[in-house]
């Protein structure tokens, strides 16, 4: 059959493959009949002309309606968008030739498999984002079938080790007084409000002090711009109340101050030692310099503990208190239930180790038991 070429590996398998000047070579499925296998390689140069620069039915245009005209991509965050555009750049460099109807199930397993050597995020990000370029595709029919249940998602190694530590009640308390201690209210506040309230990163260097006020805290946040309306925990407001609203007129670092300086206005609620709002960064390094100190000190097991483990360690205490999956994604800002899943999943795992020891303390205690009633006779 013209344009078709027959390849032999050296297992000796034998593969059929669409060959044309022009157009890249692309493995043709099997077991079709000759009139089927001839439908599907016409149908295949036809899509792979060059006509336009965005030959129809090419990944190519695929990607350009979806950064361009799809709704679910305008809605994302920028941060967000920024990370898709990266990979839809990708994308258009390594696959923007092919056919959409190319991405069979197979062809989408080998790009798993390579994109896997990066990492299983960055894999499971791009199979997400390849997900979404070809809906569109999928939901008019042009790919047979759906590649991505079969293909599923790469797992993470066994030997990683979890990217956001959850926070013992020690570790905060010890993190927490270090920080007053210092004099650094804004990071204080910061580290609470991460841990009673779960807030983001992003959402604690832009929260208002107005985000406080009649027993609650309410604020939009920042990624899905998800309203967010909770009570306050009492456990917040009796750390809140040991910090001041701006920092103190002091000498900070060495640095005079004039007798008649005004007091600091700031309009967050977080702040740095300076009276101004933390950047995400800047938030992020001061509290890494401080668990890093209290590690060499020998007063923290880890120098891991982050902003995002806060958030954890507040997901996890609402799981473990019996909260629904959308109780916990309202307390949490999430867009939907689904998202608090996996804090449900690491909440199993510690109820299931503590009635685990339980079970063991019941068994000594028997075994205790026994041997008391043994020498009493």
């Amino acid at each position: 059959m013209k344009y078709v070429n027959r390849i032999q590996q050296p297992d000796g398998r034998a593969f059929l493959y669409l060959r044309k000047k022009g157009l890249p070579a692309i493995r043709l499925p099997e077991g079709l009949s000759d009139a089927a296998l001839e439908r599907h390689v016409l149908q295949l140069i036809e899509d792979l002309s060059p006509t336009t620069s965005l030959a129809k039915g090419t990944m190519a245009a695929a990607i350009r309606a979806y950064e361009l005209e799809n709704p679910d991509f305008k809605a994302l965050a920028a941060s967000t968008k920024y990370l898709y555009r990266a990979m839809l750049k990708e994308f258009e460099d390594d696959l923007g030739g092919l056919a959409v109807s190319a991405f069979t199930p197979a062809f989408v397993d080998r790009l798993k498999g390579s994109w896997a050597n990066r990492g299983h995020r960055a894999a499971n990000l791009r199979l997400q984002v390849l997900r979404n370029v070809l809906k569109p595709a999928l939901v008019a029919g042009k790919l047979k079938q759906d590649p991505f249940p079969l293909v599923g998602q790469v797992r993470r190694p066994r030997e990683l080790k979890e990217p956001h530590l959850v926070w013992s009640d020690a570790t905060f308390q010890t993190v927490m007084e270090t920080a007053l201690e210092a004099r650094k209210f804004g990071l204080a506040r910061a580290v609470a409000v991460a841990r009673y309230i779960g807030a983001r990163r992003g959402d604690l260097v832009a929260m208002p002090r107005s985000a406080r006020q009649g027993g609650r805290f309410q604020f939009v946040s920042g990624k899905r711009r998800v309203r967010v309306d909770v009570i306050e925990d009492p456990e917040l407001g009796r750390w809140l109340a040991w910090t001041p609203d701006a920092p103190p007129v002091d000498p900070r670092r060495g640095r005079k101050l004039k007798a008649d300086a005004a007091p600091v206005a700031t309009t967050t609620l977080v702040y740095n030692v300076a009276g101004r709002p933390y950047t995400e960064d800047g938030l992020a390094l001061e509290l890494r310099k401080l668990v890093a100190k209290l590690h060499v000190a020998g007063r923290l097991d880890s120098e891991r503990y982050d902003l995002h483990g806060l958030r954890h360690t507040r997901g996890v205490e609402l799981a473990l208190a019996g909260c629904s999956d959308a109780e916990g994604a309202a307390m949490m800002g999430h867009g939907g239930p689904s998202s608090f899943m996996q804090y449900r999943r690491q909440a199993d795992r510690v109820r299931l180790a503590d009635t685990a020891s339980a079970r063991v303390a019941r068994l000594r205690e028997q075994a205790e038991n026994g041997s008391a009633k043994r020498g009493a006779k």
